[in-house]
Protein backbone atom coordinates (compact mmCIF):
# COMPACT_ATOMS: atom_id res chain seq x y z
CA UNK A 1 0.00 0.00 0.00
CA UNK A 2 1.48 3.51 -0.60
CA UNK A 3 0.73 4.86 2.78
CA UNK A 4 2.60 2.23 4.62
CA UNK A 5 5.56 2.63 1.85
CA UNK A 6 5.67 6.59 2.87
CA UNK A 7 5.32 6.08 6.20
CA UNK A 8 7.83 3.70 7.05
CA UNK A 9 9.89 5.73 4.90
CA UNK A 10 10.20 8.30 7.89
CA UNK A 11 11.76 5.48 10.16
CA UNK A 12 15.19 5.46 7.99
CA UNK A 13 16.68 8.68 10.48
CA UNK A 14 20.44 8.90 11.65
CA UNK A 15 21.64 9.54 15.18
CA UNK A 16 23.26 12.36 17.16
CA UNK A 17 26.55 13.05 16.15
CA UNK A 18 29.15 11.19 18.48
CA UNK A 19 26.38 9.03 20.47
CA UNK A 20 23.72 6.73 19.69
CA UNK A 21 19.72 7.72 20.03
CA UNK A 22 17.67 4.81 21.31
CA UNK A 23 15.92 3.42 18.46
CA UNK A 24 12.29 1.59 18.40
CA UNK A 25 14.86 -1.77 19.13
CA UNK A 26 15.84 -0.34 22.65
CA UNK A 27 12.34 -1.21 23.97
CA UNK A 28 11.58 -0.97 27.55
CA UNK A 29 11.38 -4.34 29.29
CA UNK A 30 7.61 -4.95 31.21
CA UNK A 31 7.50 -4.92 34.84
CA UNK A 32 5.02 -7.43 36.37
CA UNK A 33 2.38 -5.70 38.11
CA UNK A 34 2.76 -5.79 41.96
CA UNK A 35 -0.81 -5.74 43.07
CA UNK A 36 -1.47 -9.35 40.47
CA UNK A 37 2.02 -10.47 40.59
CA UNK A 38 4.87 -8.75 42.57
CA UNK A 39 8.74 -7.37 41.60
CA UNK A 40 10.78 -5.41 42.99
CA UNK A 41 14.42 -4.53 44.24
CA UNK A 42 15.99 -6.14 47.19
CA UNK A 43 19.02 -3.50 48.15
CA UNK A 44 16.80 -4.15 52.17
CA UNK A 45 19.87 -6.06 54.71
CA UNK A 46 18.49 -9.63 55.80
CA UNK A 47 19.58 -8.85 59.30
CA UNK A 48 16.04 -7.73 60.75
CA UNK A 49 14.45 -9.32 63.68
CA UNK A 50 11.45 -11.84 62.64
CA UNK A 51 10.13 -12.00 65.94
CA UNK A 52 8.33 -8.61 66.54
CA UNK A 53 4.59 -9.05 67.02
CA UNK A 54 3.10 -5.48 68.39
CA UNK A 55 1.33 -4.81 65.42
CA UNK A 56 -0.04 -8.35 64.84
CA UNK A 57 -0.79 -8.81 68.64
CA UNK A 58 -3.22 -5.65 68.57
CA UNK A 59 -6.82 -6.48 68.91
CA UNK A 60 -8.09 -3.25 67.08
CA UNK A 61 -6.21 -4.13 63.85
CA UNK A 62 -9.41 -4.81 61.15
CA UNK A 63 -9.45 -8.50 58.90
CA UNK A 64 -9.08 -8.03 55.47
CA UNK A 65 -12.70 -9.18 55.36
CA UNK A 66 -14.01 -6.50 57.45
CA UNK A 67 -11.91 -4.38 54.98
CA UNK A 68 -13.33 -5.80 52.15
CA UNK A 69 -16.53 -5.81 52.97
CA UNK A 70 -15.71 -1.78 53.82
CA UNK A 71 -14.27 -1.35 50.63
CA UNK A 72 -16.84 -2.58 48.50
CA UNK A 73 -19.79 -0.84 50.29
CA UNK A 74 -17.72 2.64 48.91
CA UNK A 75 -19.55 4.59 45.95
CA UNK A 76 -15.63 3.93 44.50
CA UNK A 77 -15.16 -0.27 45.83
CA UNK A 78 -19.00 -0.63 43.81
CA UNK A 79 -17.55 0.91 40.49
CA UNK A 80 -14.11 -0.72 40.50
CA UNK A 81 -16.13 -4.06 41.24
CA UNK A 82 -18.55 -3.21 38.28
CA UNK A 83 -15.76 -2.43 36.05
CA UNK A 84 -13.45 -5.55 36.88
CA UNK A 85 -16.33 -7.88 36.52
CA UNK A 86 -17.06 -6.67 32.99
CA UNK A 87 -13.34 -6.26 32.06
CA UNK A 88 -13.38 -10.68 32.65
CA UNK A 89 -15.71 -10.62 29.95
CA UNK A 90 -13.78 -8.25 27.76
CA UNK A 91 -15.79 -5.52 28.24
CA UNK A 92 -16.52 -2.34 30.13
CA UNK A 93 -13.96 0.75 29.69
CA UNK A 94 -9.80 0.57 28.76
CA UNK A 95 -7.67 -0.70 31.93
CA UNK A 96 -4.12 -1.39 32.08
CA UNK A 97 -4.94 -5.25 33.44
CA UNK A 98 -7.65 -5.83 30.51
CA UNK A 99 -6.59 -9.43 28.64
CA UNK A 100 -9.88 -9.21 26.37
CA UNK A 101 -11.00 -6.36 24.36
CA UNK A 102 -14.31 -7.29 22.16
CA UNK A 103 -15.64 -3.87 22.13
CA UNK A 104 -19.67 -5.39 22.03
CA UNK A 105 -18.69 -8.34 19.04
CA UNK A 106 -18.90 -11.97 19.46
CA UNK A 107 -14.95 -13.45 20.84
CA UNK A 108 -14.91 -15.41 17.40
CA UNK A 109 -14.71 -12.09 15.62
CA UNK A 110 -11.32 -11.19 17.46
CA UNK A 111 -8.19 -11.40 15.07
CA UNK A 112 -5.15 -9.63 16.75
CA UNK A 113 -3.54 -10.42 19.78
CA UNK A 114 -1.45 -7.68 21.34
CA UNK A 115 2.01 -8.55 22.87
CA UNK A 116 2.93 -5.70 25.45
CA UNK A 117 4.45 -4.85 28.65
CA UNK A 118 2.09 -5.92 31.89
CA UNK A 119 3.23 -2.71 33.31
CA UNK A 120 1.71 0.00 30.91
CA UNK A 121 5.43 1.73 30.64
CA UNK A 122 6.48 1.04 27.39
CA UNK A 123 5.99 3.97 24.75
CA UNK A 124 5.60 1.72 22.06
CA UNK A 125 3.56 -0.24 23.02
CA UNK A 126 1.06 2.16 24.33
CA UNK A 127 1.07 3.80 20.85
CA UNK A 128 -0.56 0.40 19.59
CA UNK A 129 -2.50 -0.06 22.43
CA UNK A 130 -4.05 3.41 22.26
CA UNK A 131 -4.43 2.55 18.15
CA UNK A 132 -6.61 -0.48 19.15
CA UNK A 133 -9.08 1.49 21.62
CA UNK A 134 -9.22 4.05 19.09
CA UNK A 135 -10.66 1.70 16.51
CA UNK A 136 -12.42 -0.40 18.78
CA UNK A 137 -10.36 -3.60 16.93
CA UNK A 138 -11.13 -6.75 19.49
CA UNK A 139 -7.87 -7.98 20.54
CA UNK A 140 -6.17 -10.46 23.10
CA UNK A 141 -3.99 -8.97 25.15
CA UNK A 142 -0.24 -11.13 26.53
CA UNK A 143 1.31 -9.14 28.98
CA UNK A 144 5.43 -9.73 29.01
CA UNK A 145 8.01 -9.05 31.01
CA UNK A 146 10.09 -6.41 30.50
CA UNK A 147 13.94 -7.11 29.79
CA UNK A 148 14.95 -4.72 32.59
CA UNK A 149 12.67 -6.44 35.10
CA UNK A 150 12.78 -10.03 34.75
CA UNK A 151 13.12 -12.86 32.59
CA UNK A 152 10.65 -13.45 29.55
CA UNK A 153 8.68 -16.64 29.01
CA UNK A 154 10.32 -18.80 26.87
CA UNK A 155 7.06 -19.44 24.90
CA UNK A 156 7.29 -15.58 23.77
CA UNK A 157 11.34 -15.83 22.74
CA UNK A 158 10.21 -19.06 20.43
CA UNK A 159 8.00 -16.59 18.65
CA UNK A 160 10.17 -13.51 18.71
CA UNK A 161 13.41 -14.53 19.43
CA UNK A 162 15.01 -10.94 20.30
CA UNK A 163 11.92 -10.83 22.64
CA UNK A 164 10.88 -6.81 20.92
CA UNK A 165 7.90 -5.31 22.59
CA UNK A 166 5.33 -4.41 21.15
CA UNK A 167 4.63 -7.67 19.21
CA UNK A 168 1.24 -8.36 17.55
CA UNK A 169 -0.38 -11.26 15.62
CA UNK A 170 -2.51 -10.83 12.74
CA UNK A 171 -4.59 -13.96 11.29
CA UNK A 172 -1.63 -15.79 12.70
CA UNK A 173 1.36 -13.96 11.30
CA UNK A 174 3.57 -12.12 13.43
CA UNK A 175 4.56 -8.52 13.73
CA UNK A 176 7.17 -6.23 15.46
CA UNK A 177 8.15 -2.62 15.09
CA UNK A 178 5.26 -0.18 16.78
CA UNK A 179 4.66 1.97 13.49
CA UNK A 180 4.87 -0.81 10.90
CA UNK A 181 2.41 -2.82 12.93
CA UNK A 182 0.09 0.78 13.30
CA UNK A 183 -0.13 1.01 10.06
CA UNK A 184 -1.00 -2.68 9.17
CA UNK A 185 -3.81 -2.51 11.63
CA UNK A 186 -5.19 0.23 9.06
CA UNK A 187 -4.70 -1.48 5.84
CA UNK A 188 -6.27 -4.97 8.11
CA UNK A 189 -9.23 -2.61 9.50
CA UNK A 190 -10.26 -0.25 6.80
CA UNK A 191 -13.86 -0.08 8.40
CA UNK A 192 -12.94 0.78 11.62
CA UNK A 193 -12.52 4.74 12.00
CA UNK A 194 -9.30 5.57 9.65
CA UNK A 195 -6.07 7.17 11.42
CA UNK A 196 -4.88 7.70 8.01
CA UNK A 197 -5.41 10.18 5.44
CA UNK A 198 -6.29 8.41 2.25
CA UNK A 199 -5.55 11.30 0.07
CA UNK A 200 -1.57 11.91 -1.69
CA UNK A 201 -1.15 15.54 -0.04
CA UNK A 202 -2.74 14.24 3.50
CA UNK A 203 -0.67 11.49 3.46
CA UNK A 204 2.50 13.97 2.38
CA UNK A 205 1.20 16.46 5.59
CA UNK A 206 1.49 12.77 7.69
CA UNK A 207 4.70 12.04 6.35
CA UNK A 208 6.55 15.33 6.79
CA UNK A 209 5.07 15.08 10.89
CA UNK A 210 6.04 12.23 11.85
CA UNK A 211 9.68 13.03 10.64
CA UNK A 212 9.50 15.76 12.40
CA UNK A 213 8.53 14.13 15.70
CA UNK A 214 12.01 11.70 14.99
CA UNK A 215 13.20 15.44 15.44
CA UNK A 216 11.74 16.12 18.30
CA UNK A 217 13.16 13.02 19.53
CA UNK A 218 16.11 13.02 18.89
CA UNK A 219 16.40 16.38 19.94
CA UNK A 220 15.09 15.45 23.62
CA UNK A 221 17.34 12.50 24.09
CA UNK A 222 20.45 14.84 23.07
CA UNK A 223 19.12 16.98 26.27
CA UNK A 224 17.92 14.55 28.92
CA UNK A 225 20.51 11.92 28.57
CA UNK A 226 23.94 14.19 27.52
CA UNK A 227 25.12 16.14 30.71
CA UNK A 228 24.12 19.99 30.71
CA UNK A 229 22.28 22.03 28.58
CA UNK A 230 24.18 22.86 25.43
CA UNK A 231 21.17 21.05 23.64
CA UNK A 232 18.26 22.68 25.25
CA UNK A 233 17.92 25.68 22.34
CA UNK A 234 17.50 22.77 19.92
CA UNK A 235 14.67 21.35 21.19
CA UNK A 236 12.83 24.26 22.23
CA UNK A 237 13.04 25.14 18.57
CA UNK A 238 11.75 21.89 17.74
CA UNK A 239 9.07 22.49 19.81
CA UNK A 240 8.24 25.67 18.87
CA UNK A 241 8.00 23.71 15.50
CA UNK A 242 5.36 21.15 16.66
CA UNK A 243 3.49 23.87 18.57
CA UNK A 244 3.04 26.07 15.55
CA UNK A 245 1.93 22.43 13.08
CA UNK A 246 -0.95 21.81 15.96
CA UNK A 247 -1.88 25.53 14.69
CA UNK A 248 -2.11 25.26 11.02
CA UNK A 249 -5.54 22.86 11.36
CA UNK A 250 -8.88 23.45 13.06
CA UNK A 251 -9.36 21.51 16.65
CA UNK A 252 -6.47 19.96 18.75
CA UNK A 253 -5.16 17.36 16.45
CA UNK A 254 -2.51 17.56 14.13
CA UNK A 255 -4.34 16.08 10.74
CA UNK A 256 -7.53 17.76 12.42
CA UNK A 257 -10.99 15.91 12.56
CA UNK A 258 -12.41 15.21 15.90
CA UNK A 259 -10.21 12.07 17.05
CA UNK A 260 -6.59 11.61 17.26
CA UNK A 261 -4.37 9.86 14.14
CA UNK A 262 -1.74 7.95 13.81
CA UNK A 263 0.29 10.91 13.70
CA UNK A 264 -0.98 11.98 17.02
CA UNK A 265 -0.34 8.50 18.99
CA UNK A 266 3.60 8.83 17.37
CA UNK A 267 3.61 12.08 19.19
CA UNK A 268 2.28 11.46 22.55
CA UNK A 269 3.74 8.55 24.00
CA UNK A 270 7.39 10.24 24.20
CA UNK A 271 5.85 13.67 24.68
CA UNK A 272 4.34 12.00 27.84
CA UNK A 273 7.98 10.92 28.80
CA UNK A 274 9.48 14.54 27.58
CA UNK A 275 7.29 16.05 30.39
CA UNK A 276 8.09 13.82 33.24
CA UNK A 277 11.41 13.45 32.44
CA UNK A 278 13.14 16.82 31.51
CA UNK A 279 11.60 19.00 35.01
CA UNK A 280 13.32 16.25 36.44
CA UNK A 281 17.01 16.38 35.30
CA UNK A 282 17.05 19.34 33.55
CA UNK A 283 14.95 22.03 35.53
CA UNK A 284 12.62 22.30 32.16
CA UNK A 285 8.74 22.35 32.29
CA UNK A 286 6.75 21.80 28.96
CA UNK A 287 3.55 21.93 30.49
CA UNK A 288 1.99 22.90 33.77
CA UNK A 289 -1.72 23.58 35.58
CA UNK A 290 -3.40 26.12 33.74
CA UNK A 291 -3.56 29.80 35.33
CA UNK A 292 -0.11 28.79 36.85
CA UNK A 293 1.76 30.60 34.22
CA UNK A 294 1.49 31.33 30.87
CA UNK A 295 2.36 28.41 28.37
CA UNK A 296 5.46 28.60 25.77
CA UNK A 297 3.64 26.01 23.87
CA UNK A 298 -0.20 26.12 24.16
CA UNK A 299 -1.17 24.39 21.48
CA UNK A 300 0.89 21.17 22.54
CA UNK A 301 -1.11 21.89 26.49
CA UNK A 302 -4.16 21.88 24.41
CA UNK A 303 -3.41 18.52 22.85
CA UNK A 304 -2.89 16.97 25.86
CA UNK A 305 -5.92 18.22 27.35
CA UNK A 306 -7.37 16.49 24.34
CA UNK A 307 -6.06 13.25 24.87
CA UNK A 308 -6.84 13.49 28.79
CA UNK A 309 -10.67 13.73 27.84
CA UNK A 310 -10.21 10.40 26.24
CA UNK A 311 -10.84 7.13 28.66
CA UNK A 312 -7.73 5.15 26.35
CA UNK A 313 -5.37 7.64 26.94
CA UNK A 314 -6.10 8.48 30.52
CA UNK A 315 -6.05 4.09 31.25
CA UNK A 316 -2.06 4.11 29.48
CA UNK A 317 -0.91 7.69 31.18
CA UNK A 318 1.86 7.34 33.92
CA UNK A 319 2.63 9.81 36.57
CA UNK A 320 5.85 11.33 36.16
CA UNK A 321 7.83 9.66 39.52
CA UNK A 322 7.02 6.50 37.72
CA UNK A 323 8.16 7.95 34.13
CA UNK A 324 11.46 8.89 36.33
CA UNK A 325 11.68 5.79 37.37
CA UNK A 326 11.42 3.78 34.31
CA UNK A 327 12.76 5.54 31.52
CA UNK A 328 17.06 4.63 32.26
CA UNK A 329 16.45 1.28 31.85
CA UNK A 330 15.57 1.91 28.37
CA UNK A 331 17.59 4.90 27.91
CA UNK A 332 20.10 5.17 30.02
CA UNK A 333 20.04 7.70 32.95
CA UNK A 334 18.88 10.99 32.71
CA UNK A 335 21.88 13.71 33.22
CA UNK A 336 20.75 16.86 35.71
CA UNK A 337 21.63 20.05 34.78
CA UNK A 338 19.81 23.55 35.48
CA UNK A 339 17.73 23.87 38.22
CA UNK A 340 16.28 20.99 38.22
CA UNK A 341 16.66 20.41 41.96
CA UNK A 342 12.76 21.31 43.27
CA UNK A 343 11.13 19.42 40.72
CA UNK A 344 13.35 16.35 41.38
CA UNK A 345 12.58 16.85 45.20
CA UNK A 346 9.01 17.09 44.49
CA UNK A 347 8.81 14.15 42.36
CA UNK A 348 10.02 11.87 44.10
CA UNK A 349 8.13 13.19 47.49
CA UNK A 350 10.48 14.98 49.21
CA UNK A 351 8.91 18.31 49.24
CA UNK A 352 5.89 17.19 51.23
CA UNK A 353 4.03 15.81 48.11
CA UNK A 354 3.84 12.22 49.57
CA UNK A 355 3.17 14.06 53.24
CA UNK A 356 -0.12 14.10 55.07
CA UNK A 357 -2.53 16.00 54.46
CA UNK A 358 -2.77 16.11 50.89
CA UNK A 359 -5.13 18.83 49.16
CA UNK A 360 -6.65 17.55 45.74
CA UNK A 361 -4.58 17.15 43.08
CA UNK A 362 -5.87 19.90 41.38
CA UNK A 363 -5.37 22.32 44.23
CA UNK A 364 -1.95 21.09 44.99
CA UNK A 365 0.52 23.33 45.85
CA UNK A 366 3.19 20.68 45.21
CA UNK A 367 5.25 21.34 42.16
CA UNK A 368 4.54 17.38 41.04
CA UNK A 369 0.97 17.88 40.97
CA UNK A 370 1.55 21.41 39.40
CA UNK A 371 3.57 19.40 36.13
CA UNK A 372 0.91 17.33 35.46
CA UNK A 373 -2.53 18.01 35.09
CA UNK A 374 -5.29 15.90 33.78
CA UNK A 375 -6.02 13.86 36.69
CA UNK A 376 -8.38 15.70 38.57
CA UNK A 377 -11.36 13.49 37.27
CA UNK A 378 -10.11 10.36 39.16
CA UNK A 379 -9.72 12.59 42.27
CA UNK A 380 -13.16 13.59 43.49
CA UNK A 381 -14.14 13.44 46.57
CA UNK A 382 -13.03 10.19 48.71
CA UNK A 383 -12.66 8.28 45.21
CA UNK A 384 -8.75 8.25 45.24
CA UNK A 385 -8.40 7.07 48.85
CA UNK A 386 -11.00 4.26 48.24
CA UNK A 387 -9.11 3.18 45.17
CA UNK A 388 -5.98 2.40 46.96
CA UNK A 389 -7.85 0.69 49.50
CA UNK A 390 -9.98 -1.37 47.10
CA UNK A 391 -6.63 -2.13 45.06
CA UNK A 392 -4.91 -3.40 48.10
CA UNK A 393 -7.98 -5.38 49.77
CA UNK A 394 -8.59 -7.13 46.15
CA UNK A 395 -4.80 -8.97 46.04
CA UNK A 396 -3.59 -8.48 49.81
CA UNK A 397 -1.34 -11.56 50.11
CA UNK A 398 0.76 -10.85 46.72
CA UNK A 399 1.01 -7.32 48.44
CA UNK A 400 2.12 -8.10 51.71
CA UNK A 401 4.55 -11.04 50.32
CA UNK A 402 5.89 -8.35 48.02
CA UNK A 403 6.49 -5.79 50.86
CA UNK A 404 8.73 -8.62 53.18
CA UNK A 405 10.98 -7.83 50.26
CA UNK A 406 12.22 -4.54 52.04
CA UNK A 407 13.37 -6.83 55.43
CA UNK A 408 14.58 -9.88 52.88
CA UNK A 409 17.29 -10.43 50.76
CA UNK A 410 18.14 -9.61 47.47
CA UNK A 411 17.70 -12.32 44.67
CA UNK A 412 20.84 -14.12 43.30
CA UNK A 413 20.71 -12.41 39.44
CA UNK A 414 20.58 -8.89 38.73
CA UNK A 415 18.55 -7.11 36.29
CA UNK A 416 18.84 -3.40 34.74
CA UNK A 417 16.12 -1.20 36.43
CA UNK A 418 17.59 -0.43 40.14
CA UNK A 419 13.99 -1.19 41.42
CA UNK A 420 13.62 -4.49 40.52
CA UNK A 421 14.68 -7.62 41.60
CA UNK A 422 12.35 -10.44 40.88
CA UNK A 423 13.94 -12.93 42.12
CA UNK A 424 14.18 -11.21 45.50
CA UNK A 425 13.61 -13.33 48.80
CA UNK A 426 10.71 -12.18 51.25
CA UNK A 427 11.21 -12.03 54.95
CA UNK A 428 9.95 -14.93 56.98
CA UNK A 429 9.06 -15.73 60.24
CA UNK A 430 6.62 -13.69 62.80
CA UNK A 431 7.89 -10.50 60.69
CA UNK A 432 5.07 -11.63 58.15
CA UNK A 433 1.98 -11.41 61.06
CA UNK A 434 3.04 -7.86 61.22
CA UNK A 435 3.64 -6.93 57.66
CA UNK A 436 0.48 -8.17 57.27
CA UNK A 437 -1.08 -6.16 60.08
CA UNK A 438 0.82 -2.82 59.30
CA UNK A 439 -0.97 -3.10 55.92
CA UNK A 440 -4.36 -3.70 56.79
CA UNK A 441 -3.50 -0.77 59.76
CA UNK A 442 -2.59 1.53 56.19
CA UNK A 443 -6.13 0.37 53.93
CA UNK A 444 -8.27 0.95 57.23
CA UNK A 445 -7.00 4.40 56.72
CA UNK A 446 -7.64 5.26 53.42
CA UNK A 447 -11.32 3.70 53.83
CA UNK A 448 -11.55 6.43 57.09
CA UNK A 449 -10.57 8.84 54.62
CA UNK A 450 -9.55 11.46 56.85
CA UNK A 451 -6.71 14.03 56.34
CA UNK A 452 -4.49 12.01 58.38
CA UNK A 453 -5.02 9.02 60.49
CA UNK A 454 -6.23 9.75 64.13
CA UNK A 455 -5.48 5.60 65.36
CA UNK A 456 -3.88 5.34 69.14
CA UNK A 457 -4.55 1.95 68.75
CA UNK A 458 -1.39 1.99 65.78
CA UNK A 459 0.19 4.55 67.69
CA UNK A 460 0.46 1.87 71.39
CA UNK A 461 1.33 -0.59 69.57
CA UNK A 462 4.57 1.02 68.08
CA UNK A 463 5.32 1.90 71.56
CA UNK A 464 5.38 -1.87 72.37
CA UNK A 465 7.17 -2.86 69.98
CA UNK A 466 11.30 -2.99 70.01
CA UNK A 467 13.36 -0.64 67.63
CA UNK A 468 14.67 -3.16 65.29
CA UNK A 469 11.31 -4.81 64.58
CA UNK A 470 9.72 -1.01 63.59
CA UNK A 471 12.65 -0.42 61.73
CA UNK A 472 12.42 -3.59 59.68
CA UNK A 473 8.62 -2.83 59.54
CA UNK A 474 9.32 1.15 58.18
CA UNK A 475 11.91 -0.90 55.91
CA UNK A 476 8.85 -2.96 54.14
CA UNK A 477 6.35 0.21 54.22
CA UNK A 478 9.15 2.18 52.49
CA UNK A 479 9.95 -0.57 49.56
CA UNK A 480 6.18 -0.88 48.93
CA UNK A 481 5.41 2.75 48.37
CA UNK A 482 8.75 3.40 46.10
CA UNK A 483 7.83 0.82 43.66
CA UNK A 484 3.75 1.75 43.21
CA UNK A 485 3.51 2.42 39.52
CA UNK A 486 1.00 4.01 37.60
CA UNK A 487 -0.95 2.92 35.70
CA UNK A 488 0.03 -0.60 36.51
CA UNK A 489 -1.14 -0.81 40.18
CA UNK A 490 -3.87 2.49 40.29
CA UNK A 491 -4.29 5.85 38.83
CA UNK A 492 -1.79 8.49 40.05
CA UNK A 493 -4.26 10.08 42.99
CA UNK A 494 -4.56 6.75 44.50
CA UNK A 495 -1.06 6.48 44.15
CA UNK A 496 0.11 9.63 45.69
CA UNK A 497 -2.62 9.05 48.75
CA UNK A 498 -0.88 5.48 49.18
CA UNK A 499 2.39 6.98 49.49
CA UNK A 500 1.36 9.99 51.67
CA UNK A 501 -0.59 7.41 53.98
CA UNK A 502 2.45 5.09 53.90
CA UNK A 503 4.64 7.63 55.24
CA UNK A 504 2.22 8.50 57.79
CA UNK A 505 3.14 4.58 58.90
CA UNK A 506 6.96 5.06 58.66
CA UNK A 507 6.82 8.16 60.55
CA UNK A 508 5.33 6.52 63.53
CA UNK A 509 7.40 3.16 63.61
CA UNK A 510 10.65 5.30 63.26
CA UNK A 511 11.30 6.01 66.40
CA UNK A 512 12.90 9.43 68.12
CA UNK A 513 16.80 10.14 67.30
CA UNK A 514 16.69 9.66 71.18
CA UNK A 515 15.19 5.93 71.18
CA UNK A 516 18.48 5.32 68.49
CA UNK A 517 20.96 6.70 70.57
Amino acid sequence: MPAIALLTASLALGSLPGGRIPSSRSRMPVVAHVFDRFFGGGTAPATFPTEFRALSASPAVPSWDELRKRAGATDTGKRLAAEDELREKGEGQPHRAARLRLFGQDPSAVRVTLYRDSAAWCPYCQKVWLQLEEKQVPFRVELINMRSYGDKPDEFLAKVPGGLLPALELDGQLYTESLVIMQLIEQAFPDAPAMLPADPEGLDRANALLRLERELFRDWCGLCFRPGLGAKSAFEACMDQVDAALGETEGPWFLGGDRPSLVDLQYVSHVERMCASLPYWKGLALRRRQGDEEARWPRVAKWLEAFEERPAYLASKSDWYTHCQDIPPQYGPGQRAGDYAAYAASIDGRDGSWTLPLPPVDESPYLTDRLQPGWAAMDQGSSAVHEAAWRIVSNHGPVVRFALRGAGQVGAKAFQAPLADPYATPATGEIEADVDALLRFVTAWLLDAKPAPVDDDFASAMEAGDLEGREALAACAAYLRDRVGVPRDMSYPAARQLRAHLNWAIDTLSPPAAAKA
